[in-house]
């Protein structure tokens, strides 16, 4: 069990227009505010959601699920995070339909929703920097505090510090002798606590701390992701776009659902939310073989 405890809160009200989408719409708001860690719930309805579930046996998400149509929020709940750098958000949310058998409710992981309007109450924690961490008891990510991710690292040292005292020794040795030592084993002395520290303070965290230090060695797990139409057009790092409104572009980085670009007239970077534009099929530039695409306003 862990305990985390934050004394320093702000409290947001974010509201999402018809149309935005999750996740992409809440990490740009919750960025703006620099709002890194903290709690989400909310209300609302949306147009269109996707939920998956994580299966414990296998450690992986099942496919997502699809509603198709209006249903409300009964309950959305989550938490902020950070998580290879960036702001990642875990959403649960609880939603109901209509349907030609009567209310059908879904739940899950939320991976992706279009919103017809949705209020959220997130609580940002100023004074408590929260990281996922990889759990390899459950196959999980989990929360920690980003002091704690690396326990080890920070904590190892002192337990390398008797070798620096035995070598303490010499210097009550009689003058003449301790002097010389004082021009030439600095390096030497110094340098072994430094290369033999890794071995001995990277094994013992997994047995006292194992999400901290799995954090760089296991694979995340998968995450959820949304299917993809075989006759889709994406673009990827080092195409070219041209966009409706910042001109033409190249794309500097993706993860299929937005893109950051770098505008080639001044050279600054957007992001944009691909489901939120109509992509033409690419032409190919015979020059030099890179893929243009061409982003439009979907109506």
């Amino acid at each position: 069990m862990n305990v985390l405890e934050a004394r320093r809160a702000r409290h947001l009200i974010i509201r999402l227009d018809r149309g935005e989408e999750l996740p992409a719409a809440l990490v740009r708001a919750l960025d703006e505010v620099e709002a890194r860690a903290g709690w989400i719930e909310g209300v609302g309805s949306l147009e269109k959601a996707e939920v998956a579930l994580f299966d414990q046996a296998s450690r992986t998400y099942a496919k997502t699920r699809v509603l198709d149509g209006p249903c409300d929020v009964v309950a959305l709940s989550g938490n902020i995070a950070l998580q290879q750098g960036e702001t990642s958000l875990r959403l649960s949310a609880t939603l109901a339909r209509e349907s030609g058998v009567g209310l059908q409710l879904a739940a899950g992981e939320l991976v992706w929703a279009r919103v017809y309007g949705l209020e959220l109450r997130v609580t940002a924690f100023d004074d408590l920097p929260l990281v996922r961490v990889f759990d390899d008891r459950t196959g999980a990510m989990q929360l920690a505090t980003q002091s704690s991710a690396l326990p080890a690292l920070a904590g190892e040292p002192p337990r390398l510090a008797p070798p620096v005292h035995a070598a303490e020794l010499p210097r009550a040795a009689p003058p003449h002798a301790a002097e010389p030592p004082r021009a030439t084993p600095p390096a030497p002395a110094a340098e072994p606590p430094r290369a033999t520290p890794p071995a001995p303070a990277v094994e013992p965290p997994r047995a006292a701390s194992p999400g901290s230090v799995e954090l760089a060695a296991a694979p995340l797990p998968q995450r959820p992701t949304r299917p993809r139409q075989e006759d889709e057009h994406y673009p990827e790092v080092g195409d070219s776009v041209t966009h409706f409104h910042f001109g033409d572009c190249t794309v500097i980085s993706s993860d299929g659902e937005r893109i950051r670009l770098r505008q080639e007239r001044d050279g600054r970077v957007r992001e944009v939310s691909l489901t939120m534009l109509r992509i033409e099929p690419p032409t190919v530039d015979a020059a030099t073989g890179r893929k243009q695409f061409r982003l439009a306003r979907k109506n």
